[in-house]
């Protein structure tokens, strides 16, 4: 069973403690897919923003946003994401997204209320884009996801800082 499993082994070793490997891993191999179905590739190319999930150079863990304008993410293929971005300039993860490094992506959209994760390795890295190779796609649950309208600034103005508000 671990050998196709979608679980890493502390997963495993959890879901045993648990009592529910048996129940659970027959339903994620139903949901959780080794490539993107066409749905999912058409879904990341609406997208005005990822969320990213990696490694800094010191193995710790960050999540930040990759953004671009509607297409900026693309599957050429089920097996591969395209991201033509990367993490601004000062990120935790700036310049830590290379050939090797694993990467978890959750694309959501904001009216809607739908999310998909991705998870795999960047396979490729240029300088107008990360290629990621799918490892991992599925659905998540809206649950918790107010529905939102956003529009895209393509000024490319920095956003004003928030002020912080202290009390005494």
């Amino acid at each position: 069973m671990p050998e196709t499993s979608p679980f890493h082994e502390g997963e495993r070793t959890v879901q045993a403690r648990l009592g529910v490997r048996e129940e659970i891993e027959p339903w994620a191999r139903q949901v959780i897919r080794p490539s993107l179905p066409e749905q999912h590739r058409e879904f990341y190319h609406t997208l005005p923003f990822l969320v990213a999930a990696a490694r800094d150079d010191e193995g710790r863990p960050w999540a930040t946003l990759l953004t671009g304008p509607p297409g900026f993410a693309d599957s050429p293929r089920p097996g591969a994401l395209r991201i033509a971005a990367r993490p601004h300039t000062g990120d935790a993860l700036e310049g830590c997204l290379r050939p090797g490094d694993d990467l978890g992506l959750l694309g959501i959209d904001l009216a809607s209320r739908r999310r998909n994760r991705v998870n795999g390795r960047v396979s490729s890295d240029h300088d107008d884009a990360i290629v990621l190779d799918v490892g991992q796609a599925f659905g998540n649950c809206p649950q918790y996801i107010r529905p939102r309208e956003w529009q895209y600034d393509a000024s490319g103005a920095a956003p004003k800082r928030p002020r912080i508000h202290r009390r005494l």
